[in-house]
């Protein structure tokens, strides 16, 4: 079930997503998205793969992801910003909201937090890590805070 994405547009096959769990990711680093949504769609999943969170906003509510992995230094509405639209939205209160970004601080951990996340990961993040934060979830294992993988982070 190797479905292209295109990372510009986020189009995938509408078939699939009938038989897959839906996956939105947003970075203004295209390669990540693209690299990313490889790496998902080689697990089963149906993946929309966007260059903003604008656009992942605007399209939200029609692709209906049970996971949604932001970069946080976007340019426009950041992941922070995009976090805290997601979670004042009732379809996007259930959703797992993963921070795949570059920044790793202390600060940075807590602010995610505070806008949402239930998951900090560090660039470069361990794709098996990835995998399991997903995985853990799908199985029912909801987060009650967020967690941070321990690799290169603390946990709090």
């Amino acid at each position: 079930m190797n479905q292209a994405v295109n990372p510009a547009s986020g189009s995938v096959p509408h078939e699939a997503a009938a038989r897959t769990v839906r996956v939105m990711i947003a970075d203004d680093n295209l390669d990540h998205v693209a690299v990313t949504a490889m790496l998902l769609q080689a697990e089963g999943y149906d993946v929309r793969g966007l260059g903003s969170g604008g656009k992942l906003l605007e399209q939200f509510e029609v692709f209906g992801p049970s996971v949604v992995i932001l970069d946080i230094g976007m340019p426009g509405l950041s992941g922070y910003d995009v976090a805290r639209a997601l979670r004042a939205n009732a379809l996007g209160s259930e959703v797992l909201l993963i921070a795949l970004t570059g920044f790793e601080g202390q600060t940075d951990r807590m602010l995610s937090k505070m806008a949402g996340f239930d998951y900090h990961l560090v660039k470069p993040a361990d794709p098996n890590a990835l995998l399991a934060v997903i995985r853990d979830y799908l199985a029912g294992n909801r987060p009650v805070r967020i967690h941070v993988i321990p690799d290169r982070s603390e946990r709090f």
